[in-house]
C-alpha cells in the first residue's frame, strides 16, 4: 500500500519541542505503512538528529531526518516534500503538538480539485497565557495559511514551486510570508482550498519581550505581498488598512494635524481613543483603564511604521 501521508517538520534547535513535536505525531491511529515523519534539523548542533536516532526504534512509522545549511523553514519544508514518498504533505513546526486526529480529518478533506487543507491550529492547553506571549490561532480557513497545521497535494505544490527562501534567514524570528506565498500560487492555479476543523494543532505558547510586542517586524513584508497577490487586500478594513486600529489610528493622525488649521478636527481621535482605551484590561482595570491607550498608542505607532516602510520600498500601499 503506498503512504497516505508524509509529515514534515522543519526544525532549528529547540530539541525539547521537536520532542513533543513528533511523539505527537506517533499517536496519529494510522497504520505503519500509510504515514511517514521527515525532520529536517539546521541546526549547528546534533541533538535534533541524535533526537530523532533515540526515537526511530519505537517509532510507529517512518521516522527519518535530513540535514541542510539554515535557510528559513521554507526552504527546510522544500527539501522534505522533496524527499517524501506521499502525494500528501502535512506541514506542522516543531513547536508544536498534533492532537491524535490531525491527519485522519485533514486527509479526509481532500476531494478532487482540492490542493490544501487547512486545520485549527491553538494555544498549548498547558500554557500560560498572557499580554507578552505569542502564539498564531485560527479556528476557521485563514488567509495567511500558517504552517503550523497544513496539507498540501503535491501535485499543487510542486506545480506552485513549493515555499520561497525568507529574506532573513538567520534571524530569530524570520520575517516569514511563504505560508502565504505558497497557499496563494496554488489558489491562483485553480486549486481549491479547504478547512478541517477537527484537524488540531496545539502550538507552544512563546513567552516574548516587551519590544518583540511593541514592533511586530513582519508587517513590513505585507505590502510587498499585496503587491504580488492584490486579491489579498479583500482580507484588510477599506482593503488599505491592516486591521481596523490602524484606519482609526490613521484618522485620528489626520484629525491631529488638521487641528492646527480648525480645532474641531479633534473629534477625529476620538474613535481611536475609544477602540484603545475602552475595552477591559487586567492590566488596567476600573477607572485606570482609559491608560491602556498608551502601550498601545506605541505599539499602532510603529506598526504604521513598518508598513509605511514597507509600502514605500515595495511601491505598494498598505497602512
Amino acid at each position: 500500500m503506498p503512504l497516505r501521508v508524509s509529515i514534515v517538520i522543519p526544525a532549528f534547535k529547540r530539541t525539547a519541542l521537536l520532542r513533543k513535536a513528533i511523539l505527537s505525531a506517533f499517536e496519529q491511529g494510522l497504520a505503519k505503512d500509510e504515514y511517514e515523519i521527515i525532520v529536517v534539523d539546521s541546526s549547528p548542533e546534533d541533538a535534533n538528529r541524535e533526537l530523532v536516532e533515540e526515537l526511530r526504534a519505537g517509532a510507529p512509522c517512518g521516522l527519518r531526518c535530513l540535514v541542510k545549511e539554515p535557510e528559513g523553514p521554507g526552504p527546510s519544508r522544500n527539501l522534505g516534500a522533496r524527499h517524501a514518498q506521499a502525494d500528501v504533505l502535512a506541514f506542522m513546526d516543531s513547536d508544536c503538538q498534533a492532537h491524535p486526529g490531525w491527519l485522519r480529518h485533514g486527509l479526509a478533506a481532500f476531494a478532487d480539485g482540492v490542493g490544501l487543507v487547512q486545520g485549527t491550529t491553538l494555544p498549548d492547553p498547558e500554557g500560560t497565557l498572557g499580554v507578552f506571549t505569542w502564539y498564531p490561532m485560527n479556528e476557521r480557513e485563514h488567509f495567511v495559511y500558517e504552517c503550523t497545521n497544513i496539507f498540501y497535494r503535491r501535485q499543487a505544490f510542486e506545480e506552485a514551486g513549493g515555499f520561497p527562501a525568507d529574506s532573513t534567514p538567520l534571524a530569530e524570528t524570520p520575517l516569514g510570508g511563504e505560508d502565504v506565498e505558497l497557499a496563494w500560487a496554488v489558489k491562483r492555479n485553480g486549486w481549491q482550498s479547504r478547512f478541517a476543523p477537527s484537524s488540531i494543532v496545539y502550538h507552544e505558547v512563546v513567552q516574548i519581550s516587551v519590544w518583540r510586542w511593541l514592533v511586530m517586524k513582519r508587517l513590513y513584508i505585507w505590502p510587498r505581498l499585496v503587491k504580488k497577490f492584490p486579491e489579498l487586500r479583500a482580507f484588510f478594513v477599506a482593503r488599505y488598512f491592516w486591521d481596523a486600529a490602524q484606519a482609526l489610528l490613521v484618522l485620528a493622525l489626520l484629525g491631529g494635524g488638521l487641528s492646527v488649521l480648525t480645532w474641531w478636527t479633534l473629534v477625529l481621535v476620538l474613535p481611536y481613543a475609544a477602540y484603545r482605551g475602552w475595552p477591559p484590561s487586567r492590566s488596567f482595570p476600573g477607572p485606570l483603564r482609559p491608560l491602556r491607550i498608551l502601550p498601545y498608542l506605541a505599539r499602532d505607532l510603529a506598526s504604521l511604521g513598518l508598513l509605511v516602510a514597507g509600502s514605500i520600498r515595495h511601491r505598494c500601499l498598505l497602512l
